[in-house]
């Protein structure tokens, strides 16, 4: 299948799945839940070396186990077994492979990706040239808020604000050698306040006609994703979940938030007008002494993890979700 993918990038609780879903629902465009499993093998040494020999086998093993490539939902055997082979294969083949094969079993001409690959996409650029990026972006004290009612862990306004502004700086970052002409950057805003325009640019930035059924995602949202997603994914969209912060959010919360990532707030068009006061600075400190070893800790044992099983050829063993289901309900 010779085709230019696209990759939709975003920091997490941004809308990246809301948008998976709705380029899913185009006649043309398949795109399987997220890959974040391949982040490890995303390294400059092996997009340009090929991987034989052990290698290859535990790579396949790491694949062929990974609960979150479980997730796609389809017979993944006989793409691992094509993989598995050949004598050699390049990161750049088993991604074609895999992307491909998923497009094929929807038939599908156009594959696409949403994956946390913050910091891989000229990486990623590097061997699909032609690709399209697309960057979304929502107002972080809304991801904040998110990300806390998922998991009481994420509760520190000053260590999400710092995780918001640094993934932020790290798609930017990483996208700065990409031509312009690949890139588009939307907000999860404009996307729910004006869902078919925001479409109708993107359809064209990826060279597709726009779709009316995308509006209606939501009827076939069961079959790609797991009911442990938000409700909201499986219901027509809503603009009223934007600004929610705004009452949610304490002052002292708000205010937290806006000193560490105030910059990208702004530079976004998001509201930046709390007025700070001495005390939240020391507020801010406190904050992330108390939170931030608990999230960086998070953060290693993640990325551990997932080395330690591509290593040894084995699971991540680690909790991923609900499969979707075999068919859709309408």
């Amino acid at each position: 299948m010779k085709t230019s993918p696209f990759f939709i990038v975003g920091v997490q609780r941004s809308g990246t799945t809301l948008l998976r879903l709705l380029l899913n629902s185009h006649s043309e465009i398949a795109v399987p839940e997220e890959a974040s499993f391949l982040k490890p093998l995303l390294k400059k040494k092996w997009i340009k070396d090929p991987i034989c020999g052990e290698k290859l086998e535990k790579m396949v093993n790491y694949l062929r186990k990974n609960e979150q490539f479980k997730l796609w939902n389809f017979d993944r055997e006989p793409l691992l077994q094509e993989i598995e082979n050949k004598s050699q294969v390049t990161i750049k083949e088993v991604m074609e492979i895999m992307y491909s094969s998923y497009a094929s079993h929807e038939s599908k001409s156009i594959w696409g990706d949403k994956s946390l690959f913050f910091s891989k996409m000229e990486l990623i650029f590097q061997m699909f040239p032609k690709a399209k990026f697309i960057h979304i972006v929502r107002d972080g004290r809304d991801v904040f808020n998110s990300w806390r009612k998922m998991d009481q862990s994420m509760s520190n306004p000053s260590v999400m604000a710092l995780d918001w502004g640094l993934k932020t700086y790290l798609v930017e970052k990483s996208m700065q050698n990409i031509p312009k002409e690949n890139l588009l950057l939307i907000r999860y805003e404009d996307l729910l306040n004006n869902p078919k325009q925001t479409l109708e640019s993107i359809c064209k930035f990826i060279n597709v006609g726009f779709e009316d059924k995308m509006l209606r995602f939501h009827q076939t949202s069961n079959k790609y994703i797991g009911k442990h997603h938000s409700d909201l994914i499986f219901k027509a969209i809503d603009n009223s979940n934007i600004k929610k912060w705004e009452r949610l959010l304490t002052s002292k919360e708000k205010r937290i938030y806006q000193i560490i990532s105030g910059r990208y707030l702004k530079k976004y068009g998001y509201d930046v007008s709390e007025k700070i006061k001495l005390k939240n600075w020391f507020e801010m400190f406190w904050d992330l002494l108390l939170g931030l070893p608990k999230r960086t800790l998070q953060l290693i044992k993640v990325r551990l993890a997932y080395r330690r099983a591509l290593y040894k050829g084995e699971s991540t063993k680690t909790k991923v979700g609900q499969l979707p289901e075999e068919k859709s309900i309408y």
